[in-house]
């Protein structure tokens, strides 16, 4: 199969465009979500694409980050936490997905704990995998495949104090926690930042992965200028099963347009 493009849409138009230019699977999220980070799209969207011919990935986030220090991402309230869990069954019920293609739903939910500093002032600190609630949003998604987003990457990365990377085990855990749950994906640019800069992180993580039975898609960062290099530092081409990158493909981040030459540019890259 090779490795597979996978790209991030935002609205019905550039869901069509990019799969008229090359995309292996899109990532539908709502037009104007892109500066949030991709939020839940509309019922109109998901008609409008429900005819291309790849898979189709439902983005289910009913909010963007928190602004300023309010909080780490994706920690969501009860109120919240049940609009997710009512847009999955509305998408469902709209009989517009299709199993058969492979389409289905991508989120993600972390809990937190509370640390004190050296100096007695309250952190956030460890963060792990919300099982309960992702494991109820996985039912009310079935038949449909889920995939848990980049919010692994908040966990890859809440145990980085800069020790040496083989002391370091939170993306086992929840790379573990979320094959227990049932996912059969995972999003991830090996911990926070951009996927180039996290070699060493993804080559564990994918070769984990590949032992649990659990798909990688790696992404962040990724555009035809870094993605040559990325396949060839992480071996993706010789990857068994085969690896799914995910890219924009914008060409700045003022558009949602997808840019043609960054479509043309990573499918030569990635052969």
């Amino acid at each position: 199969m090779g490795i597979g493009l996978e790209i991030p849409v935002f609205g019905a138009h550039a869901a069509s465009r990019a799969v008229e230019l090359g995309a292996s699977r899109i990532e539908l999220n709502a037009t104007g979500s892109y500066v949030d980070g991709g939020l839940t799209p509309s019922l109109e969207d998901l008609e409008n694409v429900a005819h291309v011919k790849v898979p189709v990935r439902v983005m289910i986030r009913p909010r963007g980050p928190p602004s300023g220090t309010q909080g780490r991402d994706f920690i969501y309230s009860d109120k919240e936490f049940k609009q997710m869990e009512a847009d999955i069954r509305r998408f469902k019920e709209a009989g517009l997905l299709n199993e058969a293609r492979g389409d289905g739903f991508v989120f993600g939910i972390l809990k937190e704990t509370p640390r004190l500093t050296n100096e007695g002032g309250p952190r956030v600190s460890k963060c792990w995998i919300d099982k309960d609630r992702c494991h109820k949003l996985i039912e009310a998604a079935y038949p449909f495949k889920t995939v848990f987003h980049r919010a692994f990457d908040e966990i890859v990365s809440s145990d980085d104090d800069g020790s040496n990377i083989n002391e370091r085990y939170a993306w086992n855990m929840g790379l573990e926690d979320l094959v227990g749950c049932g996912f059969d994906g995972i999003l991830t640019s090996g911990g926070l930042g951009h996927a180039v800069n996290n070699i060493s992180m993804l080559d564990r993580i994918i070769t984990r992965a590949e032992m649990l039975g659990i798909e990688i898609i790696v992404g962040g960062g990724i555009r035809r200028h870094n993605v040559g290099e990325l396949s060839q530092r992480l071996k993706l081409k010789q990857r068994e099963p085969s690896i799914f990158v995910h890219s924009a493909c914008l060409s700045t981040p003022d558009s949602e347009h997808v840019d043609a030459n960054e479509v043309t540019g990573i499918l030569s890259e990635l052969g």
